[in-house]
């Protein structure tokens, strides 16, 4: 049967029936590509202010994922690199990981499984930054660290998940994994979207951010570089276990391009910091072959987090230097600053 021969045995009203019907197809699709285009429209960073930053971080990403573009990126090549306090969290007035070990050792005096009386670790309970300061910081960190060896390693991040859990910021008042930087959540979910591997790059404790990391800000453990303490196996009648050693690395400065290239074995392409600490990773990362961007976040915004500018004369000279990196002024640049609740 021909379609003519069809509608023809079609009466009036049947045929309204079927205009109808195309009709609402043709809605739905219309519908559906305008959903599609407004979704795509969508601002990606909502919470960056219309600045040159973003607008520079946002052609950064569109030239280098599109293929027809000469700084195309391949995917595998997409590598970003983020540290993480006082660049993706608050890291003042008191630095959380120091705090929770702090905590940790009072825990541990009080139990009796540490010796309280003995510098530094008496100095660490009093608090006392002259002492320390006299002592050596660096030493004076291995020293708090060496106490905790032999401590299983899911004992020690349970520790810290607990410590968190119960340990409100002293100025917001709210958990510190409450303190991410709204604007560098969206920095994140943006890179990922466009299949960058996003890693966490930190000269703080290693074990302390994979504790929690990942539910809060997204990036899984395997994917978190920090200042680690070598873990001890042994096999017993109990069973194999996991704990603690005494031997800590560091990873701050020039060892962060170091331990980038020992544990990713690529170059990364984008980076972030907000130190001196970070200057290293940054020019690491637009050093290579591809097109790169490097953001250094400046702490100038006293009303809304701190202004600080200390230890920060490198990356500002790698911002004044280099054409492929910025300076993000959070007083400037970010119209919020922390996820509004």
């Amino acid at each position: 049967m021909s379609q003519e021969e069809t509608f023809n045995d079609f009466d009036a009203r049947e045929i309204r029936i079927l205009e109808a019907w195309f009709m609402c197809r043709n809605f739905h699709a219309i519908l559906i590509v305008t959903l599609f285009t407004v979704n795509a429209m969508a601002d990606p960073l909502p919470s960056w202010r219309d600045t040159t930053v973003k607008a520079a971080i946002i052609e950064y990403v569109a030239a280098i994922t599109d293929p027809a573009s000469p700084d195309f990126v391949p995917v595998p090549a997409r590598i970003a690199v983020l540290d993480n306090d006082g660049t993706s969290w608050c890291e003042r007035p008191g630095y959380g990981p120091t705090e929770f070990q702090k905590s940790l050792l009072h825990s541990m005096v009080a139990e009796g499984k540490a010796d309280g009386n003995i510098m530094p670790i008496s100095a660490w309970l009093a608090d006392d930054r002259e002492a320390l300061k006299e002592f050596g910081w660096s030493q004076a960190y291995e020293a708090m660290n060496a106490t905790f060896a032999d401590m299983p390693v899911t004992a020690y991040r349970d520790s810290v998940r607990a410590w968190l859990d119960r340990t409100p910021h002293p100025v917001y008042n709210t958990p510190y994994t409450e303190l991410y930087y709204e604007p560098m959540r969206e920095l994140r979910k943006l890179l990922e979207k466009n299949d960058f591997k996003v890693w966490m790059v930190t000269g703080g404790a290693q074990d302390f951010v994979r504790a929690y990391l990942e539910p809060v800000f997204g990036i899984p453990p395997e994917r978190v570089i920090g200042t680690w303490t070598t873990p001890v196996y042994s096999e017993g009648v109990d069973g194999v276990t996991m704990v603690r050693g005494s031997q800590q690395v560091y990873n701050g400065h020039q060892h962060k391009p170091a331990h980038i290239e020992m544990r990713i074995g690529r170059q990364p392409i984008f980076a972030a910091g907000n130190s001196n600490n970070d200057a290293p990773m940054c020019l690491w990362s637009i050093s290579g072959e591809y097109r790169s961007l490097a953001l250094w976040i400046h702490h100038d915004d006293a009303e809304r987090e701190y202004d600080y500018d200390r230890g920060t004369d490198r990356i500002k000279r790698l911002v004044n230097d280099h054409p492929s990196a910025h300076e993000v002024s959070m007083a400037r640049d970010w119209a919020t600053i922390f996820k509004e609740h």
